[in-house]
């Protein structure tokens, strides 16, 4: 069963999260939001009303004006994580693809549980699953599922949480609707980032070699000689799902990411990941 490496947490002791469009919503925590709440840095007053905190009572507003007052507060918030990943075989049908998609994975959610978020890691399989960080990085994932990613994220709907960054690593090679995944995604999310990661066979297929290919959620098999033509028809239509997941993220005031496996993990992180802002030194 494909485990994340050590290198992906060692990777994400060093980085953070940089992309956060939105103030999270959640529970009472660390990070400033822009309501009101019980942190201990002051924001403004207002009139007493019945139900108010009396503890918040402004007592120099009262001896000066004689009207009671409370004083506000901004509210903390912690930040939370929802991040999908790809459970189907797709991801598993090459080694390398495997291991960068699980230490892609890690690295997130390491990176952004050591600035405070609340993650929550949804592998969406055939019946997607909430796992635990320390669980996937000591047994794995099985990558075994066999519907489509756009399926077992409809599946996935009940387990995410409203406000939440919302993380989705894949390689969206099975076929929807780009517009109906990312605004079911960003519905309700307080950010929205996708990472698609391919084998470097996906990117590039070697003109005239030979496959055998095998459909990882059908099973269906199908042999075939990559000649020129066959190779462009497929280049075309992998440019144009991209293309269409980049616009839908554009639109969606989301993030899209496309990384080639191949080197390792921090040549990603410390390359593309750096350089488009998704992270920065911790």
């Amino acid at each position: 069963m494909p485990r994340p490496s050590d290198a992906a947490r060692a990777e994400a002791a060093l980085w953070k999260l940089a992309w956060l469009p939105a103030p999270p919503r959640g529970r009472e925590g660390d990070v400033l939001g822009r309501g009101t709440g019980s942190s201990i840095e002051f924001q403004d007053r207002r009139l007493y009303a019945p139900g108010d905190d009396v503890r918040h009572l402004d007592w120099r507003t009262f001896a000066r004006t004689g009207e009671l007052a409370v004083k506000l507060y901004r509210e903390e918030l912690l930040p939370r994580l929802d991040l999908l990943f790809d459970g189907s075989a797709s991801m598993a049908v090459d080694d390398e693809k495997a291991a960068l998609h699980l230490d892609l994975v890690t690295f997130l959610a390491a990176a952004g549980a050591g600035q405070g978020f609340a993650v929550r890691l949804v592998e969406l399989t055939d019946e997607p699953r909430v796992r635990q960080l320390d669980e996937l990085v000591a047994r794995g994932a099985a990558l075994d599922g066999r519907l489509p990613l756009a399926h077992t994220v409809e599946r996935a709907q009940g387990l995410l949480r409203p406000g939440t960054l919302r993380l989705l690593v894949g390689d969206f090679l099975s076929p929807f609707d780009p517009a109906a995944l990312v605004r079911g995604l960003a519905a309700r999310a307080g950010g929205l980032a996708l990472f698609q990661v391919l084998a470097r066979d996906d990117a590039a297929p070697e003109v005239g070699s030979a496959w055998r290919m095998t459909d990882a959620e059908t099973g269906e098999v199908r042999e075939l000689v990559l000649e020129a033509p066959v190779v462009d028809a497929y280049l075309a239509r992998l440019a144009r799902l991209t293309d269409g997941l980049a616009v839908e993220c554009r639109r969606a005031a989301a993030r899209f990411q496309r990384l080639v496996a191949g080197p390792p993990l921090a040549e990603h992180v410390r390359g593309p990941l750096a350089r488009e802002g998704f992270v920065v030194p911790a």
